[in-house]
């Protein structure tokens, strides 16, 4: 198995219906080709859901505005959108850092989990999951995490929300630690796709479903953007409101286009957000079966949105539409939505022509997919405004998106020392810098582009021992390609994300291991005394996190 690091744009991605993850690779193409070349802009994106399209933008150096009107969605994008790496090293003082405090918050989880006993505070582990994992009754109780994670989950909320209140931890440190459990929470639910209804048992369909539900939650720290990311802002406003005040490049919209509100439909990320334990009914039939078997909040209609209307919807389009100021509008809308993708390209032909369209093929996500092969639906993607280039080159392109994305991928990886190959850049010979843009990899031909992944993909480290001495050699010069300052840095962020990553308190012999590896080539070394002054404090976190554990 080749070691990869985690991406900004994918990696922690709670997952939502309607989420535009699948998408991001085409609609990477559409906003390259639609931003001004010579001055940074401005991405608008009011309906920004997880944050899969608004990290994108990020990532391209926009400065995102971004808006929603679910608590636990502007947490997550908060924290995605507005910070970077360099935000995380001053933070938590009086919990000895981020990696001491989540070390000390999962110590507690896993305790908690482990003993199995009542909690005083239990708001999932009391509503939310059975008494039992190994005998549960989901007419007579509610199935939608395990006990196991159900106590995980309530034992270092519980915590975070005690820290904040006793003013131990501010409002930022909150958010971040929270972005990490509602990751968690969307990843251990028993459910295929929202939180109406949870599955008849833990991991019905596949064995990978079981894994991943009955798996033991962990919190780990958010993957942000490099130090010189553009910080974004987040608001939790309604759409329409959001797009009156700014003047963007590109607005994305990206509106709900079922019946199905957000507000019902992820009611526990909320909950878990709040955290205001608000109770759901317990009433029971004479069988003595719950009556309100999914226990949906009471007050999901304070989010309600006319976009999920049969009714409303296609009066929100026109005051929505009628709102934008923009030079270009991408809009994403399913083939099987409310509005018919001929109403939606009237109504912003009357206000915002020419208008374009992309049809693109989107696989469905969560859920039990059919046996004759992948289930997909079409997406619409409307664009506004003159771009003539941009239709034919995602149309003309698409077979060619799976290698792109694939390199895109990449840019995470470490690989062995190697030469240039064709149009991609090597910091030091073992990082793939960033791409050549969208326009340069797209003149390759289809087998041009699979040989050139096929070629890097060689060359890509098997093991963290191997990744961990190819990106020290590369800091000492043991390299023949040059290292510049900002080089350097990247390389030494690479190993302490490596190491840390490793670091777990359940698996510390391992992490010994690689740490004293790095240690050994460091220490003494005139050219890597930055490097040994991180591994020291990374020491020092791992040190107290291992002896917590073991004490």
């Amino acid at each position: 198995m080749r070691y990869s690091f985690p991406r900004y744009e994918t990696d922690q991605l709670v997952s939502l219906l309607g989420s535009k993850r699948s998408l991001q690779e085409p609609l990477r193409l559409i906003l390259e080709e639609l931003l001004p070349k010579r001055r940074p802009a401005l991405f608008l994106d009011p309906f920004c859901g997880s944050g899969a399209v608004s990290r994108v933008a990020r990532s391209l150096g926009c400065r995102v505005v971004a808006g929603d009107v679910e608590p636990f969605a502007f947490i997550l994008n908060h924290v995605y959108l507005t910070l970077d790496n360099s935000d995380l090293a001053p933070l938590f003082s009086e919990m000895g850092g981020l990696d001491a405090y989540l070390s000390m918050l999962n110590l507690q989880g896993l305790y908690a989990a482990t003993t199995g006993a009542e909690l005083s505070h239990g708001y999932l582990s009391r509503y939310y999951a059975p008494k039992d994992d190994t005998r549960y009754d989901g007419e007579r109780e509610r199935l939608y995490y395990t006990r196991f994670n159900a106590l995980f989950l309530d034992t270092v909320r519980d915590e975070i929300e005690q820290s904040w209140l006793s003013g131990r931890i501010s409002a930022v440190e909150k958010a971040i630690v929270l972005s990490s459990i509602l990751y968690e929470a969307s990843r251990r639910a028993n459910t295929s796709g929202s939180f109406t209804a949870y599955l008849k048992r833990f991991g019905s369909y596949e064995g990978t479903a079981l894994s991943r539900i009955a798996g033991s939650s962990e919190l780990s720290a958010p993957m942000l953007p490099e130090d010189d990311a553009v910080r974004g802002s987040m608001h939790v406003e309604e759409a329409t409101s959001l797009v009156k005040r700014f003047r963007a490049d590109i607005c994305f919209l990206d509106p709900p286009a079922s019946i199905h509100q957000y507000g019902s439909a992820y009611h526990l990320l909320n909950s878990i957000t709040l955290w205001d334990h608000l109770a759901p009914s317990s009433e029971r039939d004479a069988q003595g079966k719950l009556i309100d078997r999914s226990g949906i909040r009471s007050d999901w209609k304070q989010t309600h949105s006319p976009f999920c209307s049969l009714k409303q919807a296609d009066a929100a389009m026109i005051h929505l539409l009628g709102s934008v100021d923009a030079r270009h509008i991408v809009l994403t809308y399913p083939s099987s939505g409310i509005l018919s993708p001929q109403r939606i390209h009237e109504l912003l032909g009357s206000r915002h022509a020419p208008v374009r369209v992309i049809p693109l093929a989107k696989r469905n996500q969560g859920g039990r997919q059919p046996v004759s092969g992948v289930k997909s639906t079409i997406e619409q993607v409307f664009i506004t405004g003159k771009s003539p280039s941009v239709v034919l080159m995602v149309e003309d392109s698409m077979e060619k998106l799976p290698h792109i994305a694939r390199l895109q991928d990449l840019t995470c990886a470490v690989f062995r020392p190697s030469l240039d190959q064709g149009p991609l850049k090597f910091l030091g010979g073992v990082l793939l810098e960033e791409l050549p843009p969208a326009h340069e990899l797209l003149a390759y031909d289809v087998d041009t582009l699979a040989s050139l992944v096929q070629k890097v993909q060689s060359a890509q480290c098997g093991t963290l021992e191997d990744s961990l001495d190819v990106l020290v050699d590369a800091l000492d010069g043991k390299n023949p390609s040059p290292i510049g300052g900002k080089g350097r840095v990247r390389l030494e962020k690479r190993i302490l994300s490596l190491l840390r990553r490793s670091c777990d308190a359940s698996h510390h012999e391992q992490f010994d291991a690689l740490f004293m590896r790095v240690c050994a080539k460091v220490q003494g070394n005139p050219r890597m005394l930055a490097l040994g002054r991180h591994l020291d404090a990374l020491g020092e976190a791992a040190d107290h996190r291992i002896g917590d554990a073991t004490s």
